[in-house]
């Protein structure tokens, strides 16, 4: 019995030694969180906005009077900020991506309580099923163009959009449908969304719109069987997202995306003849965007 009692008390002295000297403790690790100054408030939700001295003003509805104020809100905070990138220095990479899907219409149907809903239904290429099945092997080959990168120190006058002019953007709060916010810990997400259909004129007051035949290089892969007539493009829910620092309000990217809903028609030659000419109609989706780094390689790199 004593050897028993001498083996816990040495344990319990090894184990009170070892906690003394490790500095161990049983209690929970403070944990420090930091916290971002937001440089710009904005109002983060369709109910919420900010007064002249920058106070939280929060509704308990949704009002489209509501939405209308912070859209404009928000749409000024995008321009003015977007506009200060030819004039910045940054190194900056883009990358350019292109896809093909069907179109869709969105209709109001009626849910199992009878109240209206929105619902939404894809659209076939066309009524052919060669046709069909045609497009679906080609569009996995569409080859998205290579990225393009300016140095720190370039002039972003002709690599931004639009190119070749001072501005980014000289879009208006007339071409917009909705400007909103989401901030997360340490950066501000700004999307904006163009009025459908958008019109090519108010496209190009912040995108490089490219070559409107680019939605119908899929098919020239296949011009042995097919021809194409001259599409008809309509575009629709074009979008600019920017993301900055909160605490600079400093953009670090802009995607710019068109979603252009394209009707034509394909006429089979050779051995598709039987075919005949065939309505076509599918979804053409654009997406550009940039990253910006403003730091300077040059400068001296900080020991830690």
């Amino acid at each position: 019995m004593k050897k028993a009692i001498s083996v816990l008390v040495c344990i319990s002295v090894i184990i009170s030694m070892a906690l003394v000297f490790s500095g161990c403790s049983f209690e929970e690790e403070e944990t420090t969180t930091t916290t971002v100054k937001v440089r710009t408030p904005l109002p983060t939700d369709i109910t919420s906005s900010y007064d002249e001295d920058g106070s939280l003003l929060t509704d308990t509805e949704y009002t489209p009077e509501k939405l209308a104020a912070n859209t404009a809100t928000i749409f000024e905070y995008f321009n003015i900020h977007i506009n200060e990138l030819k004039g910045i220095k940054a190194g900056v990479s883009m990358r350019h991506d292109k896809s093909i899907g069907k179109s869709e219409i969105t209709k109001t149907v009626k849910d199992e309580n009878g109240n209206d809903t929105e619902e939404t239904e894809s659209i076939p290429y066309s009524e052919n099923d060669y046709v069909n099945t045609a497009i679906d092997s080609l569009k996995d080959m569409m080859l998205n163009e290579p990225r393009e990168d300016a140095e720190y120190g370039d002039d972003l006058k002709d690599f931004l959009p639009v190119k070749g002019e001072s501005y980014v953007s000289s879009l208006t709060l007339g071409d917009v449908e909705s400007a909103t916010c989401v901030d997360s810990e340490s950066e501000r997400t700004v999307t904006v969304t163009l009025k459908s259909p958008a019109l090519p004129e108010t496209l190009e007051k912040a995108y490089d719109m490219g070559n409107p035949d680019d939605a119908l290089a899929v098919f020239n892969k296949a011009e042995k069987y097919i021809t194409v007539e001259k599409p008809v493009l309509t575009y629709l829910n074009c979008q600019i997202i920017i993301r900055a620092d909160l605490e600079t309000d400093e953009i670090t990217s802009i995607e710019y995306i068109k979603n252009i809903d394209v009707k034509t028609s394909v006429t089979g030659t050779g051995s598709l003849s039987d075919i005949g000419t065939v309505p076509v109609q599918f979804r053409y989706r654009d997406s550009v965007s940039y990253s910006l780094d403003r730091t300077d390689p040059s400068a001296p790199k900080e020991i830690k």
